[in-house]
């Protein structure tokens, strides 16, 4: 299973088209909020709503995988409910992209591709889960350099 994670957007539709562009075969597109734009326009990105969003979008997206779940939502808190047999959480509203682990969750924030506040041009996460093994990378828009990683 191969996903393309990004996060505040607020608006800059084109940066989404242009991942898509570039990685044109991934199984998921998720959005972890504030894309400012309506679900037909973000297309194929799947979005949750976010503190500055004006759709009705999800409040949060859970997707099952061998290693465990994914959960995605726009912050960055996951309560114990939410957290039932989640080992991925997506979240955005930072604007700062981080990778950890904490409790055996991988938490991870793609930061934003167009308005970060983390010293970068953008950042956005690719993560690859197989039956075995995941591997998680923060690339830096344009130059893909990858910024942090995560195998398990």
């Amino acid at each position: 299973m191969k996903f393309l994670v990004v996060s505040d957007s607020h608006g800059n539709d084109e940066i989404l088209q242009d991942l898509y562009s570039q990685y044109p075969n991934m199984d998921y597109y998720l959005h972890a909020g504030d894309s400012q734009s309506s679900s037909m326009v973000i297309y194929p990105f799947d979005s949750v709503y976010g503190n500055c969003d004006f759709y009705d979008f999800d409040r949060c997206r859970r997707i099952k995988t061998p290693l465990g779940d994914v959960f995605m939502k726009h912050f960055p808190t996951l309560n114990s409910i939410e957290a039932k047999g989640v080992k991925f959480f997506i979240h955005g509203h930072t604007h700062r992209y981080s990778l950890k682990e904490e409790d055996g969750i991988i938490i991870i924030c793609p930061g934003s591709i167009s308005i970060p506040r983390d010293g970068t041009i953008g950042t956005y996460v690719i993560m690859d889960i197989d039956e075995k093994e995941a591997e998680i990378n923060v690339y830096e828009l344009n130059s893909k350099n990858i910024l942090t990683s995560i195998k398990i």
